[in-house]
């Protein structure tokens, strides 16, 4: 999924570091984990981790790529009746083959709706697609039409099923995950969902494609590893010690939850529609905008994430254009840690551009440098 401060390239400096504080994998924390790319990597390598973010769409990719150590099976009635074939469960890939299949906007599948009921209608389609039909003109074209309809259908199916008296939550978290990343291979947007394009891009025109997210297996001894939605600090607190803390805190001005308001409506759903506003079609977000994103309250975020933090090792990754500056994060890390302990690593990587520059807009340089701040607390 295309994210800002995605750490995927970044992984292997980041793992490199780590290897040089402790080759042996332990217990690791990843309180902002955005797409969990980092805490992937290091399930993979053997530690235990415990994930979390404020977004429920990290959430849902945390289940899927840190949380479960493999894909897990469903019940065959998340299919349209017609492909059930006399089955009462299903595997995941099978599943997202038949879930492929769906095309009406009640999320039902043709011949699965009871006689004389009605479909749903699509929220998708009709707030941010670029269908033109009666009743559906808001004018976001976040989608195609086609695919508006078929997101509808199968985040439809979803709510259906986990609405009822019985069923896993991480197997329909990793549903919904497969259905973000599908969604975001096709949303008519430069990387971001602060804005659509005015005309239909190439990629937004293809189909939608349920694509399996594989789930990091867990290493043999290893501990199991979970994913958690909410602040920073309380997971931190409730973890409690580790061997390590990982902190990957916003850098900049940009809210998270405005410019990912629709996979976080992916995430959350619409059985109670959410008010939306705006020629972008925010949802309601207060409740998870970040302190680390208002440059006056970012320092006090830093002490109250650094006083939660329980690691042996902490590491702070940031930004060199972030609202903090080098100085201040060397001064609070040395404070909470072993003051000689303290070490500094950069690495330059290429900035995640939304578009080109203009003339509201000109980036000063492709390339930033990635901050990575170390110090030993026992």
């Amino acid at each position: 999924m295309r994210y800002l401060g995605n750490k995927t390239k970044l992984v292997p400096f980041l793992l490199e570091t780590v290897d040089r504080f402790q080759e042996t994998p332990g217990v690791a924390c990843d309180p902002f984990a955005g797409t969990a790319s980092v805490s992937a990597a290091l399930k993979e390598k053997g530690w235990q981790v415990h994930a979390g973010d404020l977004m429920a769409s990290s959430y849902a990719l945390q289940v899927a790529r840190v949380q479960l150590d493999a894909p897990p099976r469903y019940p065959a009635s998340l299919l349209p009746a017609a492909a059930r074939n006399g089955r009462r469960e299903i595997g995941y890939h099978a599943l997202l083959e038949g879930l492929a299949e769906l095309d009406d906007p009640g999320g039902d599948g043709s011949g699965d709706l009871r006689d004389g009921e009605e479909p749903d209608g699509g929220f998708i389609s009709e707030h941010y697609s670029s269908d033109e039909t009666a009743g559906r003109a808001h004018g976001r074209m976040y989608f195609s039409p086609e695919n508006g309809r078929k997101i509808d259908a199968v985040r439809t199916r979803i709510e259906r099923w986990t609405g009822g008296t019985s069923h896993s939550e991480a197997a329909a978290q990793l549903l919904i995950a497969t259905l973000i990343e599908a969604a975001d291979r096709v949303a008519n947007t430069t990387g971001v969902y602060a804005s659509f394009v005015k005309t239909m891009q190439p990629n937004a025109l293809r189909p939608l494609e349920l694509r399996p997210i594989e789930p990091t297996p867990r290493r043999e001894g290893a501990g199991a590893c979970s994913a958690f939605r909410g602040p920073a600090a309380r997971l931190l607190e409730s973890v409690g010690p580790v061997d390590l803390v990982y902190l990957d805190p916003p850098y900049n001005g940009r809210q998270y939850p405005a410019y990912y308001h629709i996979p976080e409506l992916l995430a959350l759903g619409w059985a109670v529609p959410p008010e939306i506003r705006g020629k972008t079609g925010l949802i309601p977000d207060e409740a998870l905008r970040s302190d680390w994103c208002r440059k006056h309250r970012a320092p006090d975020a830093l002490r109250e994430v650094l006083e939660a933090a329980d690691g042996r090792h902490i590491m702070f990754s940031y930004n060199d254009e972030g609202h903090l500056d080098r100085a201040a994060i060397e001064e609070a890390l040395r404070e909470r840690g072993l003051p000689d302990t303290y070490a500094f690593h950069d690495r330059p990587y290429r900035r995640y551009r939304s578009d080109a520059d203009g003339p509201r807009r000109s980036y000063l340089r492709d390339d930033v440098r990635e901050h990575l701040h170390y110090v030993r607390c026992a």
